[in-house]
């Protein structure tokens, strides 16, 4: 009797996996097989009918004491459950314990600010005091905390969760944020949050370590910030208390910004320490609004300028966006950031992704150091680069960050190309149009090439967080993510990779997509079988290598793809008489999976030299790119 049991198991097991398979295609995971056969996702690339995610609404109370560099909040949340799944516990992240002292890093750090972490001082659950001793019920691992309910939460029901903590903001060795002196901060990854729970793998339990960074619910915030006398702020959100924070004239060159194509000064450094600024010279509670966003931080100094203009978001409606930028006297470049700033948002509206920005305000705040960038929702942490051409290119970075992640609500913690690979190749616009001798584009791909085919060079589908070596992960996730799209719309030609770019950016922004919603909206738009791109590109270990087999008596050129990544094609034909033909062929040409093409050159005329490649292809052998027939 127990062995016929064991049996019918085993059959039935085998059985559900098999249909699983058979329906969604081999190449994917068990869990995203699961959530298609479940409904919440779809083979044509459209959220299933059964889709669902969590959200929570955060009312915040905070206050910066910026000579003990610390700060100090409380937090209400709200979250609702929206799975049809009862859960029994709750997931905490503390980024802040990123700093406490014996914990596991990514990212490397002094010893200056190693602390105690994330100090809670009271947590409670539906006004239920949490005993934080308690080990059977509470347990904190690197950055995360982890409560069992006493009271599960069911589906379609909310829980209530009060928090009281505290944490020494980082002077000297900042990861995304921090107190950067001369009494200017940025604040980000700050306070409690209650993890991710989705569909594809319940509770998001992936540590905070420094590297992979970003995979959050889309949540409501009410969010209330103290500062000290003198210091101005700015934030994730619309300012809800303007009026009262600001004298009338500040206010009224705010407004005047917001519907102007003109640059505005809204205030200098000497108008804030000239007591020009502020409605009140004591401590000030700024009161920031935001809905439907995956984060929220804030920036503050008593030490900066402030600029700003405006753009069209939508060419549809009309609706413009505040872009504004935040520095400090003697910058190198940041002078310029509006300029940029509005550059770049009326490439991304007007080119790629040609999508209507989808947030009121864009905020450019520079940290005073001179390099590096942190994006989130409305507002981007910045240094100040010395070169005019990689200031453009990284304010235009962070704020293509707007659209992925955080419009479209991916898992770069899983899979950062699914962002960093959007903003390298958007990118290429700004520095395209302004700066087009920095040659950026050549720039990607010769960090692409650089790893191509070695050791160390990590598919695209091996999970961001599992990398530990960061050349490995920094070209996995910006330098081949951006290539396979960019040689994905050289496939698809630019008009159909656009059309597949807003479908899926309609069909799952505000939600999160895995890359298989990504594969399949491209296919099921195009109408065409992408196997053979997103197999070598994604997924396989595929390098950049074209070489010139050999050239026929008929001026036949075969051109072989010995790496067997799909790229694009020039060849370029010399012949003796002292012309030339260059053959433009695209990447599709590869869509049949064969290993070798066939050019024929010009029988009326004899071939001297043929060279494949140019400054844009990437390939990793130089020696199998030209051939010379020899007389």
């Amino acid at each position: 009797m127990i062995k016929h049991l064991v049996l019918i198991v085993i059959v039935s097991i085998l059985f559900y996996g098999e249909n699983i398979f058979s329906q969604t295609g081999s190449r994917m995971p068990i869990e995203i097989a699961k959530a298609m056969q479940q409904g919440t996702r779809s083979k044509d690339g459209n959220p299933g009918p059964n889709y669902w995610q969590n959200t929570s609404n955060y009312t915040i109370n905070t206050e910066i004491f910026t000579n003990e560099s610390k700060l100090v909040g409380n937090a209400n949340i709200v979250y609702k459950n929206n799975s049809p799944d009862t859960l029994t516990m709750i997931v905490l992240r503390l980024y802040q314990d990123f700093y406490k002292k014996g914990n596991s890093r990514k990212w490397t750090i002094g010893t200056q600010d190693i602390t105690d972490g994330t100090t809670i001082n009271s947590l409670s659950i539906n006004k239920e005091a949490i005993d934080l001793s308690d080990t059977k019920k509470v347990s904190r691992s690197a950055t995360n905390m982890f409560i069992t309910l006493d009271s599960n939460l069911l589906p379609n029901d909310s829980l209530t969760l009060n928090i009281d903590w505290e944490f020494h903001i980082p002077e000297k060795d900042w990861a995304r944020m921090g107190n950067y002196g001369n009494n200017i901060m940025f604040i980000a990854y700050w306070y409690p949050q209650i993890a991710v729970y989705d569909d594809i793998d319940g509770w998001d339990k992936i540590e905070y370590l420094g590297i992979v960074e970003f995979y959050n619910d889309f949540n409501n915030y009410d969010v209330t910030i103290k500062t000290p006398p003198g210091f101005a702020v700015w934030a994730t959100g619309e300012l809800e208390n303007i009026t009262d924070i600001y004298k009338a004239n500040i206010v009224d060159k705010y407004r005047e910004a917001s519907k102007s194509d003109n640059i505005i000064n809204i205030f200098s450094v000497a108008d804030l320490k000239n007591h020009k600024v502020l409605a009140h010279n004591k401590s000030n509670e700024w009161n920031f609004v935001a809905h439907n966003v995956p984060d929220f931080t804030f920036g503050i100094s008593s030490n900066s300028n402030w600029d700003a203009t405006s753009a069209i978001a939508d060419k549809t409606t009309g609706k413009r966006v505040l872009i504004d930028a935040v520095y400090p006297d003697s910058v190198s470049t940041f002078n310029e950031a509006v300029r940029f700033a509005r550059e770049s948002i009326n490439l991304m509206v007007d080119s790629l992704p040609g999508y209507p920005f989808p947030y009121p305000h864009i905020t450019s705040f520079c940290n005073g150091t001179k390099s590096g960038g942190m994006e989130s929702p409305m507002m981007v942490n910045e240094g100040d680069p010395t070169n005019m051409a990689s200031a453009a290119g990284l304010i235009f970075h962070e704020i293509s960050h707007t659209y992925f992640p955080f419009f479209m609500g991916a898992n770069e913690r899983k899979y950062a190309w699914m962002d960093e690979g959007w903003a390298a190749l958007l990118t290429y616009q700004i520095i395209e149009k302004l700066y087009p001798e920095y040659n950026y584009f050549s720039r990607i791909k010769s960090g692409f090439e650089n790893m191509s085919g070695k050791e160390k060079e990590v598919p695209l589908m091996y999970l961001s967080y599992q990398i530990t070596n960061y050349n490995s992960y920094r070209v996995h996730a910006y330098n081949r993510s951006s290539m396979a799209y960019a040689f994905l719309s050289n496939a698809l030609n630019d008009s159909t990779f656009k059309n597949a770019l807003h479908a899926y950016m309609d069909r799952w922004h505000g939600k999160h997509p895995t890359p298989y919603d990504f594969f399949n909206t491209f296919e099921n738009i195009s109408k065409t079988d992408l196997d053979w791109y997103i197999q070598p590109w994604f997924f396989n270990r595929a390098y950049a290598d074209l070489g010139i087999k050999k050239i026929t008596m008929d001026n036949k050129v075969v051109i072989e793809n010995i790496g067997g990544l799909p790229l694009p094609v020039d060849v370029t034909c010399f012949f003796n008489d002292s012309t030339q033909t260059e053959y433009l062929l695209n990447t599709s040409v590869w869509n049949t999976n064969n290993n070798a093409i066939v050019i024929q050159a010009d029988t009326t005329k004899i071939i001297d030299k043929v060279v494949v490649g140019n400054s844009n292809i990437p390939d990793i052998q130089s020696n199998n790119n030209e051939l010379k027939i020899s007389n």
